[in-house]
């Protein structure tokens, strides 16, 4: 449901009191106004700084006067019409500083707001709103945070800006339709920015508003505090082996096509690497972000945590929110069991871990918005058992075999600047030498005999830098075995699947 139907519905349930959390007044205003059915109501607002002023007449007249914090709610009790909406801005604030009259003065009114078809809608910016209501409003209000503006609106807002334009120098449709998904996620008024900002930058419409538009979109995401916008520039290639991993990932890429929907196929929902340290978790949630051509966000939700009571549950929602306004996209949560600690021990902890855990668990159950989650681990038992079973699938990432680590090897050898390395080395010899290590590893390696061959005067690498590397290399697999032969329980025993084949 829209935001706009969900108005509606409220108001038709005759919902007088109603908390809009959200920075976008004009909007909301504008929503109000184009809801069918309602034409005949009166639109007037109220704040502290400016006063009255009035968007529609109604059926009567509102006598306005100046009023302040102490008196609105004794003039809009005894003289605002019926069939009429009074939005009041920033209000929030009146309930901190007069609590006790505020919530009781409203809680006198609803029988009377609601017998003469009025409304008293409420507009806060979402900064921990539920802390501000005052806990006896709770069921005489309700609270909708304002969701960004979709497609559709934007494509509106995007015409608007562009209206003066010459119609030569606007984009074609498949390049409207890029900046518009580019602009996803941002408020009409950041959007509205954006859009002019490529005007004055180019003016004219091309490739390079899309980059325009999507820095943007970075700073603005980062500025949200729990997301961070990645730029991927990984692919298949960038991923030595996990064959079963891009099987898999590659047959749900088309689950976000259009003809998908049609079909009636479900989005996925998402997957969870597990599995010893260095083997590439985090580097496949990038790679699927060029595989996909689809945005990458990582949740940190270490930044989530708010100091005031609700504060990190309205910090989820409002991630979830972002998410979801940017989709199609993959949201990234890494170290997954780091995130949720404390969670899945005894049950009984009612902190904000807790909170924060049971709001994602019922988004991860619920959305049908297309957010791919991908969410990697490395100590499986800490994680709650509840929000494993609601990934599409769990892969198990295990030390590479000898095909993996030739490939990894070769990937690293042409990122240091050898283009053809399977003809200056001896591959077999290395991946010999390198049995039991994992990727992250052999990364080190090869960097190390970088070093090497540049102190001895900038010389290319040798077999021998590389052999003398991987010697001084004390694996993990070696280092932390008992470790490691309890995570590969988790494939041994099919309690997740392998994202290689077995050689």
């Amino acid at each position: 449901m829209s935001f706009k139907h969900e108005l509606k519905a409220l108001m038709a349930a005759q919902a007088p009191l109603i908390h809009l959390i959200t920075y976008e007044e004009e909007r909301v205003i504008r929503d109000l106004s184009e809801i069918e059915g309602a034409q005949d109501l009166g639109i007037t607002s109220w704040d502290i700084a400016d006063g009255f002023k009035v968007y529609r007449e109604g059926p009567e007249p509102f006598p306005l006067k100046d009023c302040t914090t102490d008196t609105i709610l004794h003039h809009v009790s005894e003289k605002m019409p019926r069939s009429h909406v009074l939005i009041l801005k920033d209000f929030h604030h009146c309930w901190t500083t007069r609590r006790a009259y505020i919530s009781r003065k409203l809680r006198n009114m609803v029988g009377k707001l609601r017998a003469n078809c009025q409304y008293l809608i409420f507009l806060t910016p979402p900064l921990a709103p539920e802390q501000d209501l005052p806990r006896e409003l709770k069921d005489d209000v309700v609270v909708l945070n304002v969701p960004l503006p979709d497609q559709q609106e934007l494509e509106r807002l995007f015409d608007e800006v562009t209206a003066r334009i010459d119609p030569a120098k606007l984009p074609k449709k498949e390049l409207k339709d890029k900046m518009i998904q580019s602009a996803l996620g941002l408020t009409t008024t950041q959007a509205r920015l954006a859009f002019c900002r490529v005007w004055a930058a180019y003016e004219c419409f091309d490739e390079r508003a899309i980059e325009l538009i999507t820095w943007a979109k970075k700073q603005i995401i980062r500025e949200s505090g729990a997301l961070e916008f990645w730029s991927a520039h990984e692919n298949e290639s960038d991923v030595g082996g996990l064959d079963l991993l891009k099987a898999w990932l590659k047959k749900r890429e088309t689950a976000f096509l259009s003809e998908a929907r049609k079909a009636g196929l479900p989005f996925p929902r998402g997957i969870a690497l597990i599995g010893i340290p260095g083997t590439g978790k985090s580097l496949s949630a990038k790679m699927l972000s060029g595989l996909w051509k689809l945005p990458l966000l990582r949740l940190d939700v270490g930044t989530l945590f708010g100091s005031l009571l609700g504060e990190s549950e309205q910090n989820m929602r409002k991630a979830i929110m972002l998410a979801e306004t940017a989709s199609p996209c993959i949201l990234w949560i890494d170290e997954l069991e780091k995130a949720f600690a404390g969670v899945a021990a005894g049950g009984f902890n009612t902190g904000a871990p807790t909170r924060i855990f049971g709001t994602f668990l019922t988004w991860m159950q619920e959305h049908q918005s297309p957010v791919f989650v991908v969410a990697t681990a490395n100590d499986v038992a800490a994680i709650p058992v509840e929000l494993m079973s609601r990934f599409d699938r769990i892969f198990f990432l295990d030390l590479p075999n000898d095909t993996e680590r030739r490939e990894i090897f070769k990937i690293h050898l042409k990122n240091a600047g050898i283009a053809f390395p399977e003809r200056q080395f001896r591959l077999d010899e290395l991946v010999e030498k390198s049995r039991g290590m994992v990727g992250r590893e052999i990364e080190r390696a090869v960097r190390e005999a970088q070093f090497t061959a540049f102190a001895d005067n900038n010389r290319e690498i040798e077999q021998e830098d590389l052999l003398a590397a991987l010697a001084e290399t004390v694996p993990i697999s070696k280092s932390h075995q008992e470790v490691i032969e309890v995570l590969r329980r988790w494939k041994t025993e099919g309690r997740a699947f392998p994202a290689s084949s077995e050689e």
